[in-house]
């Protein structure tokens, strides 16, 4: 066996024996005079398509991109005299000149790129040259790196209601990115994001996806280095770190950057798992029926995402892991006004640790941190953890901190920026839905300064759509138009506004706030809202959307009041898997919206069950006990027959419990239904 070095010919002679072709499979018939290019797959020799593998062994001339492709591909040639070559030392004439010549000849080329020749293979041209020579020629695909990391991190970058788009892109270089295809474009959506060629440009990446406001510092990040190689390596972070993670490995080439939210490792707890319709028992399509076909059709999304995810998910329970407010100075003057800020608001304090020793004892008793380097850096570093930021900075400082970390307006904190002397105080962020305006005013209030706020309904005296019955914890259906529906408020166009007949109680508060605006309208359907006539509607609903109203999301805003009380009986010792699986799927089966809840309930004889405890605790639901003493006092008669009458003389758990907690109006919706180890049934608040 001769090894050429660079750029010279790498010639293996591998004798075939009858055993060793009798063992191989049938092969791809190979046509003479042809050129086939070739995706080796990200780098392991057995990850090579049985297509491209038969064709290699079958050439005459295998030209392989020996910097990319492992050197041991090149040894699944078959043919003693076949002639290997690695492209890395040939310029592109040289390329093009061995295919044609070997082609025109009769041969069989074998042109073997790294991955899938469609990305970034540099065929275009080639294929180009090889048609004004009339030279035939076929393509064969292969595994790109971006599906090998997946298949490393045995994740799916395709989640359910999560991410439900791949991007494969790349950033400029040597060769530049057309108009548009700018990283902080393509990343504005928080897609799945599978970055080549640009490891060497690792902190610009991460400053662009930073910016692009798709993703937030926490996002999770993957950098695989020579993926199925013998020697590849990955490293796991976030944007926060990765940067300085790739810089200790050394990676400077062959690396591929994943971004995603799929990346997400807790994703794959049994609490936080998503549902896809295809395998659903209860998902027809046209090869299998549902097991309960006729209410499988009338199924609702009632499957939740995990826990603890931010910003609009579909699931029980969302809520954002900041918490608490801080106050961040950078002057000395700033740094006195905001230990009083901190001290009587009772917020956190961050100031610079270069005034630090001039503010000991200016306020006996203050507690505050210190920071060293630049306000920007501190502003990243609190971005995560608080739900309120009070900026005490020039608004220019403030908004280039806070710039790159930009999210949605559902999931970033309110941020406030005032001068040093407290005059201007300006809500830059989350005026309605973070709180930012109604703690402008308070800031002010306290430093005798103007809360500066410029959010077009608090202008006109309108009410904002994200605050309607906020205090009352309303939810907002994550599919909602809120942004339009809020831009025709305020341009006065005619908004409709429709309440479930069943919330009647509602509608005398409803009503304060209708006459409040001109331009909002009562419809009595939602056929009604369903005319041009309405530019936006509002809709005020504890039952699920049927399939023929979705649409209406396209234009309205879907607010889900909690005025559901689930009762729940269960035996002892039942998992809290087991009694959300039930309660979903009574909720569901009933049409009626998971976000409406209001409470679980039981009777006393179960408080102690852990799995009910943990159940609430994941929905985010008080779990209310209701005593045997006040369930004695109703009649059996008017519940459904219970193990309970007679086991415990009690008229029941689930019932009872649920009309109990629910008001002296409230009304049962879902009589008991009947699970093997657990009861549950719904009321709705009067």
């Amino acid at each position: 066996m001769k090894r050429g070095g660079e750029g010279e010919d790498k010639i293996y002679q591998t004798p075939v024996t009858d055993d060793v072709a009798a063992s191989l499979p049938p092969r791809f018939v190979v046509s003479p005079g042809t050129v086939y290019f070739i995706g080796a797959g990200p780098g392991a020799p057995d990850l090579i398509t049985v297509r491209g593998r038969d064709i290699i062994a079958q050439a005459d001339l295998i030209l392989y991109a020996d910097s990319l492709v492992e050197e041991s591909v090149a040894s699944l040639a078959h043919r003693p005299e076949a002639r290997i070559v690695g492209s890395s030392g040939l310029h592109l004439e040289q390329i093009l000149a061995l295919m044609v010549e070997t082609a025109q000849r009769g041969g069989v080329v074998a042109r073997v790129h790294s991955g899938d020749p469609a990305l970034y293979g540099a065929v275009h041209e080639q294929m180009a040259h090889l048609e004004d020579h009339h030279v035939p020629y076929e393509v064969i695909p292969g595994v790109t790196a971006a599906f090998a990391a997946a298949a490393r991190l045995k994740i799916e970058l395709t989640i359910p209601d999560l991410v439900q788009t791949i991007i494969l892109t790349r950033t400029a270089g040597r060769t530049t990115m057309p108009e548009g295809e700018e990283l902080r474009t393509l990343a504005a959506p928080g897609a799945s994001l599978a970055i080549y060629l640009s490891i060497s440009r690792i902190r610009h990446v991460v400053d662009d996806l930073l910016a692009s406001g798709g993703y937030r510092p926490e996002t999770p990040v993957a950098v695989f280095h020579k993926v199925t190689w013998p020697d590849e390596s990955y490293l796991v972070g976030t944007l926060a770190d990765i940067a300085e993670k790739v810089r200790a490995a050394g990676y400077t080439k062959h690396a591929l950057i994943l971004v995603s939210p799929a990346l997400e490792a807790s994703l794959k707890g049994a609490e936080r798992r998503t549902s896809s319709h295809l395998y659903d028992k209860s998902y027809t399509h046209r090869f299998r029926r549902a097991e309960d076909f006729k209410r499988g059709k009338e199924r609702r999304e009632a499957q939740a995402l995990p826990a603890g995810l931010v910003a609009g998910e579909k699931h029980l329970g969302s809520s954002s892991p900041r918490s608490g407010a801080v106050v961040i100075a950078v002057t000395r003057r700033g740094s006195e006004l905001a230990i009083i800020l901190a001290e009587t608001l009772r917020m956190n304090l961050v100031v610079p640790i270069k005034h630090a020793g001039k503010l000991e004892g200016w306020k006996v008793g203050t507690f505050y941190t210190t920071y060293a380097d630049s306000a920007l850096a501190e502003v990243r570093r609190c971005w995560p953890r608080y739900s309120q930021l009070i900026l005490v900075m020039p608004a220019g400082v403030a908004v280039r901190a806070v710039a790159p970390l930009l999210g949605h307006k559902a999931s970033d904190p309110a941020v406030i920026c005032l001068d040093e002397a407290g005059q201007s105080v300006i809500p830059l962020l989350g005026g309605h839905q973070a709180g930012a305006n109604e703690l402008a005013r308070q800031i002010a209030a306290i430093t005798g300064g103007y809360a500066a706020i410029t959010t077009a309904s608090d202008v006109q005296g309108k009410p904002a759509l994200d605050q309607l019955g906020q205090a009352e914890g309303w939810r907002i259906d994550p599919a909602s138009a809120l942004t339009h529906a809020s831009a025709c408020l305020i341009n006065d166009e005619v908004v409709g506004v429709y309440l479930d007949p069943a919330l009647a109680a509602i509608r005398p508060q409803m009503t304060v706030w209708l006459d409040q605006v001109e331009n909002l309208a009562w419809v009595e359907s939602l056929d009604a809202l369903d005319v041009d006539a309405y530019a936006a509607g509002l809709i005020v609903s504890h039952q699920t959307l049927g399939d023929h109203y979705q649409h209406l999301l396209r234009k309205s805003v879907l607010y889900r009041p909690p005025v559901l009380v689930a009762g729940l009986g269960c035996k002892r010792g039942v998992p809290a898997v087991e009694l959300r699986a039930a309660l979903e799927k009574t909720l569901a089966e009933a049409n009626l919206a998971a976000e409406s809840l209001a409470a679980l309930a039981t009777v006393d004889l179960k408080a102690g069950e852990p799995g009910l405890h943990e159940l609430a605790q994941e929905l985010e639901l008080p779990l209310q006990v209701v005593s045997r003493s006040q369930l004695v006092l109703l009649e059996p008669a008017g519940f459904s027959p219970s193990a309970a009458q007679a086991k415990l003389d009690l008229p029941g758990v689930a019932e009872p419990c649920a009309v109990l907690l629910s008001g002296p109006n409230g009304q049962l919706v879902v009589p008991k239904r009947s699970f093997d180890r657990c009861t549950v049934a719904v009321a709705l608040k009067g």
